[in-house]
């Protein structure tokens, strides 16, 4: 590697069991100013506190649970529009992914995770709501990056009926760290959450566990996708520009991945945020070896697959079955985290005209080319808590 300066990852390999001790008065200012005492603190953290409290705000309510749903890159690429009988959901183009998602295939996905947050929350609340779903193909982010129309909820007076993945809005957290490898995923947990899909007439969930030819097939092509999204400069680019080095920069954008969420233990997340701003090439190689880590202590990876990659309304319904999903395994004490290089090597082969290798390989391990996994996932219990990522406020979403 040509960067000479010590990687993150080399310098923490370093402490060993020895405890940090930061005793010079600079030392104790910058880790104020990082953040280490702070996390998951602060305005940009705040909608997670405040999303029940303010329920009496009527269809606001959907919205508050809405900005807490997954999202690509975390990226929240959501405009609303609320009235008293309607809350139209938009697109946000402007924080498209770039080479990293050029059908904004992903941002559709996340779309749907927070559809999916906000029917359920209509229905706990009192509302008989009726979804509409813009129809069409995916083609990319328009030359204005306009807000696009995704989905229109017309809200009538129900009963109120929440239920437990309502419940769980606000516990879920996505789980990037390795997985307790002692704790095995039942057959009826699978089918539980197979069930889930049984509904979408173009949509099914596939799983390998751990030990089985097809499981092998995913993380060695995972993995090789993350090399190939690193080598891929444009790609590299796109991706991190929405990475946050400092708590301070949390604060002023309240998106984006932030090294609370990284799956790194606390005394170590301490420690990195004292550390300066590392090089593209360094954080690229930590990512990449953290992705091989963390698969080797993966009990079950999946995806979840479509009809037609790029129709919007599969795309959306995708979404929506992940948080599904992530939130009926949050009420179970289980752990998720979307591994999605391999789709997105695949939208980048389309997008550049290249040979469909990696949607050949895919077909490889699905044996059903009817099927495109849109969404990729690694599934477990967990080995340490999870701490919320930031989220922007209702006052900067609504139009």
């Amino acid at each position: 590697m040509s960067i000479q300066r010590m990687s993150r990852r080399r310098f923490l390999s370093t402490l060993g069991a020895g405890t940090v001790v930061l005793v010079a008065g600079g030392g104790v200012w910058r880790a104020v100013d990082q953040g280490v005492f702070s996390s998951a603190q602060g305005p940009a953290y705040a909608a997670w506190e405040t999303w029940r409290t303010d329920m009496s705000d009527g269809p606001m309510a959907l919205v508050r649970a809405g900005i807490l749903a997954a999202s690509p890159h975390n990226t929240q690429p959501w405009l609303f529009r609320v009235t008293d009988t309607e809350v139209e959901l938009f697109a946000d183009t402007q924080r498209h992914l770039g080479a990293m998602d050029p059908y904004l295939r992903e941002m559709h996905i996340g779309l749907g995770c927070a559809i999916e947050n906000m029917m359920l929350t209509a229905q706990a609340i009192g509302y008989d709501a009726t979804l509409t779903l813009e129809s069409g193909s995916l083609t990319g982010p328009n030359d204005a990056l306009e807000p696009t129309l995704v989905a229109t909820f017309a809200l009538a007076e129900g009963s109120p009926a929440p239920d437990e993945l309502y419940e769980a809005i606000p516990n879920r957290h996505t789980d990037r760290a390795a997985y307790d490898m002692t704790r095995p995923v039942t057959d009826a947990t699978l089918t539980t959450l197979r069930e889930l899909a049984d509904k979408e007439p173009d949509i099914v969930i596939m799983f390998f566990a751990q030990g089985s030819e097809a499981y092998t097939k995913v993380v060695e092509a995972t993995i090789d996708s993350t090399e190939m999204i690193i080598a891929d400069e444009v790609m590299s680019y796109d991706s991190h520009k929405w990475f946050r080095s400092s708590w301070r920069e949390v604060q002023e954008h309240k998106d984006g991945p932030f090294i609370d969420t990284a799956g790194v233990p606390p005394l170590l997340r301490g420690v990195v945020k004292m550390l300066p701003p590392i090089a593209v090439e360094t954080i690229d190689s930590n990512w990449l070896s953290a992705t091989q880590s963390t698969l080797d202590a993966t009990p079950i990876v999946g995806f979840i697959a479509v009809r037609d990659l790029y129709d919007q309304v599969q795309a959306v319904s995708a979404g929506r079955l992940w948080q599904r999903m992530h939130l009926w395994t949050t009420t179970q004490g289980l752990s998720m985290h979307p591994i999605n290089q391999m789709p997105e090597i695949v939208d980048r082969e389309r997008q550049l005209d290249q040979p469909a290798q990696m949607a050949e390989f895919i077909d490889g391990i699905t044996q059903n080319a009817d099927w495109r996994p849109t969404f990729a996932f690694r599934l477990g219990y967990p080995t340490m808590s999870l701490l919320p990522s930031a989220r922007r406020p209702v006052e900067e979403v609504t139009v």
